[in-house]
């Protein structure tokens, strides 16, 4: 090859590439403000699911220890369930805490726009569940079915702690379905109505005046 045109060739791919780089680490004001209100909603989402979670724990803990009965196994579902729901949180922040809105591309930033939208239509169906599980074991109990192998005619109410336990643990799934999925819709009708109109007029114009086509599921 002409070494003069392989010097031009060279010089050609560092400056393209000094450019792609220059558009990775220093996206537009508009692109940036969209991807720090992802980033902030997300940290939103953590703590209030972890401030939530730690409140139920700590009444839960102590009016498991104060209370007999159905109101003993709700108090304790809710401890359990918020260990979890508290683990969520956490992790939830601490992807947050990696993100940042300097280092998003166009396609990076919606990319993750809509995944979270999905998370949370995902998580919709859940809580749904949850729910129709909760009130599926309070009717367990009311039937006299806690053991079904062993329930026998004058034998149903034989286990009266174990009627109790499902009674409490359905009630307390019930509340804290209901509650994700309140907290799941609203969500994702923020996400919604606020990011998606910023996301077209991103994809309408695209970056530096350059027409961007993306296939969105």
């Amino acid at each position: 090859m002409n070494p003069l045109r392989h010097l031009l060739l060279g010089a050609g791919s560092f400056l393209l590439g000094n450019i792609a780089s220059a558009q990775r680490v220093t996206p537009s004001p508009e692109l940036r403000a969209f991807s720090e209100q992802r980033i902030k909603h997300q940290k939103t989402l953590g703590l209030t699911l972890g401030s939530f979670a730690l409140a139920n724990i700590a009444v839960g803990a102590i009016a498991a220890g104060q209370t007999s009965g159905e109101t003993k196994y709700f108090h304790k579902m809710n401890v359990y369930w918020n260990l979890v729901n508290l683990g969520i949180a956490g992790f939830g922040l601490l992807g947050s805490r990696k993100g940042s809105a300097d280092s998003e591309t166009l396609a990076d930033a919606i990319r993750k726009h809509e995944n979270m939208k999905q998370i949370l239509l995902i998580n919709t169906g859940l809580d749904v569940a949850y729910v129709v599980g909760g009130a599926y074991l309070r009717e367990r109990a009311r039937s006299g079915l806690a053991q079904p192998g062993l329930a026998r005619p004058g034998l149903a109410n034989s286990q009266p702690d174990k009627s109790d336990q499902l009674n409490g643990y359905g009630k307390s799934i019930m509340v804290q379905g209901g509650f994700l999925l309140a907290f799941d819709l609203v969500n994702y009708f923020i996400f919604k109505k606020r990011g998606d109109k910023q996301e077209r007029l991103l994809l309408s114009s695209g970056l530096s005046g350059v027409g961007v086509a993306f296939a969105i599921r």
